[in-house]
């Protein structure tokens, strides 16, 4: 499959660092003089820098910019970007997300702060706020942001860190299923009624409820997908869990919440 610009930016950047191009704890130039040396734009080399940080390359310090943490090749799973069009891999990731998200949600359940729901119910008010102006991206972004929270919330790094590498993977499928939903009624307000209820099951501290939630979300998730024409995949099964069997009386008091 061929690389994307993104790709090309990242494996660059890293053959210059672990080149010997940059020392450790050495500062890279300002984002505009690399992308104008590279000739790409700044959002494509920050999607590359990104990476880098994920990698354990990269890491930002407060006032200086992005700095050197290692110049060793890194050891860790890649996952090529997906295409839009890529049904596959795009429900690949879905499928993946099942055997993270659905144990992280229980295990936020369990060790959840305050601090965690508070960021949980920032990220469902400005997907509701997303949701009503049809604003796509930000949609996308507060959906990250939702079950990034989880992933923080159950006190275990490693979590948190996978999660920011599939998130730069996951991005993708979430545009793809918003953009598309969009024209669909009913689709984007379901899904959202879905992140309200495993908000609820965390924040009641019941991770089996969490767990159920988490795992209803990513199976709709994935049958949302299929269902758009697009995706062309016929698998021998369509797995698809109907929302009646979320609580109604949970999902009006979350959405009276987050109006």
């Amino acid at each position: 499959m061929q690389t994307s610009l993104t790709d090309r930016v990242a494996q660059t950047l890293l053959d210059e660092i672990t080149g010997g191009g940059y020392r450790i704890g050495e500062v890279l130039p300002p984002e505009q003089v690399i992308a104008h040396r590279l000739g790409v734009s700044r959002t494509i080399l920050r999607e590359a820098l990104a990476r880098l940080k994920v990698e354990g390359i990269l890491a930002s310090k407060q006032g200086r910019g992005l700095a050197v943490i290692s110049n060793a090749r890194p050891l860790v799973l890649r996952i090529q970007e997906v295409q839009e069009d890529d049904a596959d891999r795009i429900l690949g990731i879905v499928e993946l997300r099942r055997g993270v998200e659905i144990e992280a949600a229980a295990l936020a359940a369990e060790r959840r702060t305050q601090g965690d729901l508070l960021a949980m119910r920032d990220a469902l008010d400005r997907m509701t706020d997303a949701l009503s102006s049809g604003e796509i991206a930000a949609g996308t972004n507060a959906d990250l942001d939702f079950h990034r929270s989880i992933a923080c919330a159950t006190g275990n790094e490693h979590y948190r860190n996978f999660f920011d590498f599939l998130g730069l993977l996951l991005r993708r499928g979430l545009e793809v299923s918003r953009r598309r939903s969009a024209s669909v009624d009913g689709r984007e307000r379901q899904a959202q009624e879905e992140h309200e209820a495993v908000y609820a099951a965390i924040e009641r501290s019941d991770p089996a409820e969490a767990r159920s939630r988490a795992r209803i979300h990513v199976v709709n998730t994935e049958a949302r997908l299929r269902s758009l024409h697009f995706l062309k995949r016929d698998p021998a099964t369509r797995e698809r869990i109907e929302p009646e069997g979320l609580n109604a009386g949970v999902l009006k008091a979350a959405g009276a919440r987050s109006r």
